[in-house]
């Protein structure tokens, strides 16, 4: 038996706008593991993720996870003001075991469109092992743009590399 584990880090700075969206996927997500009653989505929350089931107005926002019956972003995260930018945010999400990249990514492009037009958000993760099995280790990388999502592992890349699509 091994453990596999996927780990990232990584902060940004977006308005506090975007922030508060962040926070509420979060605590839906959260709510919605642990079965919980929650309230409806905010008007500005609904408007993002917008319900793909009429009858269910969290669908939209469970349609981001590979499993829309575990909605979990798998990453911790701190978000605080700086005095220097009062109007702004900076938030740092970090795993050390769960690390879920694909839901993340959702997530901060469609909660943070204002700042994805000013500039692109980019992370990486890495996934290990406990024992040196082929195959168990890697990562990959993500970058949100204001447009589009691009997310590969460094198993694709490999992939590519040594049918000759990388020079």
């Amino acid at each position: 038996m091994a453990d596999t584990w996927i780990q990232g880090s990584f902060a940004f700075v977006c308005s506090n706008a975007e922030m508060a969206l962040i926070e509420e996927g979060f605590q839906a997500a959260a709510d919605l593991m642990d079965d919980c009653e929650q309230p409806d989505p905010t008007p500005e929350f609904l408007a993002i993720f917008p319900p793909t089931d009429p009858a269910h107005c969290w669908s939209g926002f469970r349609a981001i996870f590979s499993d829309p019956n575990f909605p979990s972003f798998g990453v911790d995260f701190e978000g605080r003001n700086s005095l220097e930018a009062p109007d702004d945010c900076t938030i740092c999400f970090f795993s050390d075991t769960d690390f879920q990249p694909d839901p993340l990514a959702q997530l901060i492009y469609r909660c943070c469109r204002e700042t994805l037009t000013k500039a692109p958000i980019g992370f990486e993760w890495a996934v290990s092992c406990s024992r040196p099995r082929v195959g168990e280790f890697g990562g990959g990388w993500c970058a949100i743009l204001a447009d589009r999502i691009e997310i590969e592992s460094t198993g694709e890349a490999l992939s590519r590399a040594l049918e000759g699509g990388i020079i």
